[in-house]
């Protein structure tokens, strides 16, 4: 519950463990899959006990006909006719099944995908085919009218359900109902319409969360990666009939070679920090080709993302100390007083580990806005001990089309196409990210690459490509939103892109920066770039700490009240303890970034003037401080679903704060902090 006593929701167990423990981290992952988790439960509660019991049983119904239909053609059997199956069965075939499928693909059937190469003993024939919910009837009899085109008329009478396959065992049935409710959809639709109202989203209003790149997502992108011709696309789908969505794979790829400088791109990775664990795989790999498989360190700056201290321990960079020594794994490069990474030191670590440095993760621009002004430097020392470097792409919104990076001397970088190149992601996602290579790591690249020959495009894997990191290409439906993203901003669109980014964060910084300090604070005359730091001055902390509210709490309380002004929280407390890091993105106008800095500097005036209103933010949101401590002890994490629940309502919607003058904001705040003082006294 909330400190009024309201039923409320809490993420536990969610901290970004990363940024506090960064090698010592038990994951690199640090984004979910909320949105997709959201569909999906709007999809199943769509269909309720009934529809679920239905899509399930054809499922079932389907593949077992189709057994019963393929294996009266001679030659066709069950290849494991003593186990049970549910909805996909895999059968052997007369001659080559890879063979059977490009001929059944000929005449508007893909029949199946071809397992041979996952089975020791086969002889090429096996095929594995898939039913589900919409499947029909005349499906199976068109699969059975194809065959006997291909191999001849059946061979044998059709048969009874049972009489040629195993039926799933009763003991592993459900024994009871699932106990879905059955809701119609109207009543759905207007449920999670109140649920999404209870969202701050970009189209909205600004959304400054720091480091996360929460841009506006034009919902054109959403209508193209819907197409049917792309969104009911089968990944197994023969080559022949993919190729327009080889083509935009094939162009992404030109894309983000042009736009990094580098030699070639792989598509698979489905997250940043899976896009950081794909780098560290290939430089191991490329060190391994050349017999140096004594490089066990990776140098990475305090400056850096703290997925990658964790993403270098996950590929195997394991650190191990000796006191204060570090004798492998991850070794931080100090950073200057001005926020850049200190050359000298680089240079003593290369020293002292010399021709045992796998790499460099560096993060650039670094997670305090500033660029690297040393990483040429940096990558050309590295690169004369014999070692790689890696850039943490996820902040390229600031350089892209500005900055070469095969000429800076990255070797492997990741591009978020979650961030950077327009994906939603707030909620949780899902991510996609590309990985760049040069010259050196290409032989590595994981999946396959899209070829344009003379008569279209074809799928070819590297000669020693490490294998796969994900099925397929990745988020497909990413890289068409991604493509529609650049086809309509072309070349200067996307430095048009990465300059309004930066000045609009150069923009605020100048508004904000005579009220709060800037951090780090040695380099507060640093230029930034996509996003700054700012913390409380020293004067407004201490009437905080005057009021009861201790130093460690107050930046937490303060990003609070930005939920009241109708804004999302900055991101608090990283990389600094006391900072607010903001990032307004390109995507609002000269005067919702006014509004927007108008607002801060006039919650540093309420604070100052009133300070215990943060003890009782934030205000209008649906619920109150929530009582997290105890939520993280005391797990509920599932409960019974017999009706929809309450949806608790905003008390000022975020529609109705963007059109409030700013000063009556401050008046409903300053009234709701003291009518909720005046009832805990």
């Amino acid at each position: 519950v909330d400190s009024e006593g309201r039923a409320a929701k809490l993420l536990v167990l969610s901290t970004r463990e990363q940024h506090i423990r960064r090698e010592k981290a038990t994951s690199n992952i640090c984004t979910n899959q909320g949105f997709v988790t959201t569909l999906a439960a709007a999809a199943i509660l769509g269909r309720g006990e009934r529809g679920m019991q239905a899509s399930c049983a054809r499922g079932y119904e389907m593949a077992h006909l189709a057994a019963r239909t393929l294996t009266r053609f001679s030659g066709v059997e069950l290849a494991f006719p003593q186990t049970p199956f549910w909805n996909t069965l895999t059968v052997t075939v007369p001659g080559s099944s890879a063979a059977l499928i490009e001929a059944a693909r000929q005449r508007g059937v893909h029949l199946g995908v071809d397992v041979s190469a996952r089975l020791p003993d086969s002889t090429g024939n096996h095929l594995q085919l898939s039913c589900s919910d919409v499947h029909t009837p005349a499906d199976i009899e068109r699969l059975s009218v194809c065959l006997t085109d291909l191999i001849g008329a059946p061979a044998t009478e059709a048969v009874p359900p049972g009489a040629v396959e195993a039926n799933v065992p009763a003991s592993l049935r459900r024994q009871a109902p699932a106990q879905l409710p059955d809701w119609d959809a109207g009543a759905l639709r207007t449920f999670f319409a109140a649920l999404s109202e209870q969202n701050i989203s970009p189209d909205l209003t600004c959304y400054p969360l720091g480091s996360c790149t929460m841009k506006y997502n034009p919902y054109l992108h959403e209508a193209v990666a819907n197409l049917p011709g792309f969104a009911e696309l089968h990944p197994e789908a023969p080559v022949a009939d993919i190729q327009g969505t080889l083509e935009v794979l094939y162009q992404i790829q030109e894309y983000f070679k042009a736009m990094t400088g580098l030699a070639a791109v792989t598509t698979q990775p489905v997250a940043g920090a899976q896009g950081e664990l794909v780098g560290l795989k290939l430089f191991q790999a490329y060190h391994r080709s050349r017999g140096e498989t004594e490089r066990d360190m990776v140098l990475i700056p305090h400056s850096a993302h703290g997925t990658n201290p964790a993403t270098a321990t996950m590929a195997g960079f394991e650190t191990v100390h000796r006191g204060s020594d570090v004798l492998s794994g991850v070794v931080e490069i100090e950073a200057e007083p001005n926020g850049q990474m200190n050359i000298e030191h680089v240079r003593e670590l290369l020293a002292r580990y010399r021709g045992r440095v796998a790499g460099v993760m560096i993060t650039n621009p670094n997670t305090s806005g500033v660029f690297e002004l040393n990483f040429r430097q940096v990558a050309t020392l590295v690169h004369e001990d014999g070692g790689l470097v890696y850039m943490d792409g996820a902040n390229m919104n600031a350089i892209a089309g500005w900055v070469d990076l095969g000429a800076l001397g990255v070797d492997a970088v990741h591009n978020n196409l979650h961030k950077t190149w327009s994906i939603p992601h707030g909620g949780g996602g899902p991510g996609d990210a590309i990985v760049a290579v040069s010259e050196r790591l290409v032989p590595f690249l994981p999946g396959y690459q899209a070829v344009k020959m003379a008569d279209g495009y074809a799928l070819e894997r590297p000669p020693q490509s490490i294998g796969s990191v994900h099925r397929h290409f990745g988020n497909m439906a990413h890289k068409i939103r991604a493509y529609t993203y650049l086809r309509a901003l072309g070349r200067e669109g996307v430095r048009r892109m990465s300059a309004m980014a930066v000045l609009a964060a150069r923009y605020v910084h100048t508004r904000l920066k005579d009220h709060f300090p800037t951090l780090p604070e040695e380099a507060a005359d640093s230029p930034r770039m996509h996003e700054f730091i700012i913390t409380l001055p020293p004067a407004a902390f201490e009437r905080l700490e005057a009021a009861g509210i201790h130093r460690n709490k107050a930046i937490g309380l303060f990003g609070k009240l930005f939920l009241d002004f109708g804004f999302h929280a900055p991101t608090v407390s990283f990389p600094e303890a006391e900072g607010l890091m903001i990032e307004p993105t390109e995507s609002y106008t000269q005067a919702e970034l006014d509004r927007f800095a108008d607002a801060v500097i006039l919650m540093l005036q309420l604070v100052e003037a009133q300070p215990t209103i943060l003890l009782t933010v934030p205000h209008f949101t649906p619920v109150d401080k929530i009582d997290d401590v105890t939520a993280n002890k005391q797990l509920v994490l599932s409960e019974p679903l017999t009706a929809l629940p309450e949806v608790s309502p905003n008390r000022i919607s975020p529609a109705q704060l963007a059109t409030m003058p700013l000063e009556a904001i401050a008046k409903a705040i300053r009234e709701a902090s003291s009518a909720r003082l005046d009832r805990h006294q």
